[in-house]
């Protein structure tokens, strides 16, 4: 966690339209580090108006009984803006740019928020959050202190929220089979042979895949790259140095692991052209044994499109690799976005953190998740249960359930509370198995031009040598050169100074 001032820290920054005009957004009012109590412009009896921008996932209608309910509760008249998450930065930039942004919005990456911050676009939110956020510093008061935190003053709550990232295999599978769980990449190895060969949906036919594996869902790459020490998309130190990861000892390793399954036939064989949604649907179809995504989604949200009957079982586990490594990426809360804020245009910051501490309350999380109570869904004997048709998302989102969860979330709630035990064990065991990371808060300047550059690179180099029958070794030694010639060198220089930098600042 960092508490220091960032002002040292090498940024990388992104180019926001109109950019000059942001400052004069907030010329006349309180800059960023004012009391936010000298922004009041509504007059007292009067409503406030709290417009808020934030990006959706589906549709849902303007007028609801949830957004009439939180205007309620707070005594605020919210107005919500929401938009695709592919068209919101073009949005935002332009309410701002316009001199009319909305009074509560989100970043969605780290060189943004030091933009806003240069550009006195939004404000210092430690005397909101001391007067008017009592549920946000409780709930994520030890998280505040990281990307958001600069020069000692708050100017961003992050979203600090994450569902894990689990190795899930068919239970039943290995039941049938008289297979135990797999711990090790060999136990694995042979696990995944019998998921194909040995007819585990018992239809007669070899038409099972082992790993389900995509290039479009990163994760599904992670757990073999852990158990060769290596953190997805992460760096490492090495010799002193940030190292990138597909640079890191061990990556190459991986590669060959993955490399020795495809051509065992022992994971999906279009894995570098199937699109997400396909993979998801053999999963769903049955016709797949072992899968990496998170565990809400594995065994929660998805337990509905399971066509089998009766529904497949799954155990979560890591894999140790050949020096006893293994586990998941790292989680860091505090560095997790997106990031809320509040504009420094805004007429009443204090009515947009009172909203926003309502919507973190444990009141606000179950309204926003779940809809009202009585109406979408009961709460018997304490148990919960969705009163019908609300049990349909479509049906829920009519009523604004689960429509306004993107604005902020609240940690541990409705959501976690209300997972079955093997996805709450899949999220543990995410969280306590980190593998060792150079981890970097700041981001590197040459990121700004090169990051698809080298992340392009990595991705070619991985599937082409997958199902490679040449000389891996080889094909290394090129991409390595090629990689460090493009950008690399610089990103390993760059990375360092700010590691070194971040970590010099933990120790004061």
């Amino acid at each position: 966690m960092i508490n220091k001032s960032w002002k040292s820290i090498v940024w990388a920054t992104t180019t926001i339209v109109a950019v000059g005009s942001l400052s004069a957004c907030s010329g006349g009012a309180q800059g960023t580090g004012s009391d936010a109590s000298g922004q009041q412009q509504t007059k007292p009896g009067e409503t406030a108006t709290v417009t808020i921008l934030m990006s959706k996932g589906t549709n849902f209608p303007e007028t609801n009984p949830v957004i009439d309910q939180i205007r309620k509760k707070t005594g605020a008249n919210v107005q919500v803006i929401a938009v695709d998450l592919g068209d919101y930065e073009n949005k935002l930039n332009a309410m701002i740019a316009s001199g009319s942004p909305p009074d509560i919005f989100n970043s969605y990456s780290k060189p943004k928020i030091k933009d806003l911050v240069d550009n006195k676009a939004i404000l210092q939110l430690d005397p909101l959050l001391e007067k008017s956020g009592k549920n946000i510093s409780e709930n994520k008061g030890k998280y505040l202190k990281g990307i958001g935190y600069i020069d000692g003053k708050t100017y961003a709550i992050p979203n600090a929220y994450g569902l894990g990232n689990g190795l899930a295999i068919r239970q039943d599978w290995l039941d049938k089979l008289g297979l135990k769980v797999p711990t090790t990449l060999d136990e694995y190895e042979n696990v995944l042979k019998a998921f194909v060969t040995k007819d585990p949906d018992g239809n007669g036919k070899n038409d099972t895949i082992g790993l389900g594996l995509s290039v479009s869902i990163d994760q599904t790459f992670e757990h073999v790259f852990a158990a060769y020490g290596v953190p997805l998309k992460r760096g490492v130190l090495v010799d002193g140095k940030v190292t990138p990861w597909p640079l890191a000892p061990g990556y190459l390793d991986a590669v060959k692991y993955y490399n020795k399954l495809y051509k065992e036939g022992l994971l999906e064989p279009d894995f570098a052209t199937v699109p997400a949604m396909q993979e998801y649907e053999k999963l769903w179809n049955g016709k797949m044994g072992a899968f990496q995504f998170n565990p809400p989604g594995t065994t929660q949200n998805w337990m509905t499109r399971y066509i089998e009957n009766p529904k497949p079982k799954f155990v979560y586990t890591t894999l140790k690799g050949p020096n006893g490594q293994g586990g998941n990426v790292r989680f860091v809360r505090e560095d997790k976005g997106p990031w809320t804020h509040i504009s420094s245009k805004s007429k009443n910051p204090e009515a947009a953190m009172k909203v926003l501490d309502f919507l973190i309350s444990e009141e606000g999380d179950r309204l926003t998740w779940a809809g009202i109570e009585g109406t979408t869904y009961t709460m018997k004997d304490g148990k919960f249960e969705w009163i019908k048709p609300y049990d349909d998302a479509v049906q829920l989102r009519n009523q604004g359930g689960f429509a306004y969860s993107a604005i902020i979330q609240r940690l541990d709630g409705m959501e976690f509370q209300l997972m079955n035990d093997t996805t709450r064990k899949g999220i543990e065991l995410s969280y306590n198995s980190p593998i060792p990371d150079a981890y970097l808060f700041g981001v590197p300047d040459i990121e700004r031009d090169k990051k698809k550059v080298l992340d392009d690179m990595e991705l070619e180099f991985r599937t082409s040598a997958i199902v490679s029958k040449g000389d891996l070794d080889k094909l290394y030694t090129d991409f390595k050169k090629k990689y460090l010639a493009e950008g690399g060198s610089t990103w390993i220089e760059q990375a360092t100074v700010i590691y070194n930098k971040e970590k010099a600042e933990l120790k004061k």
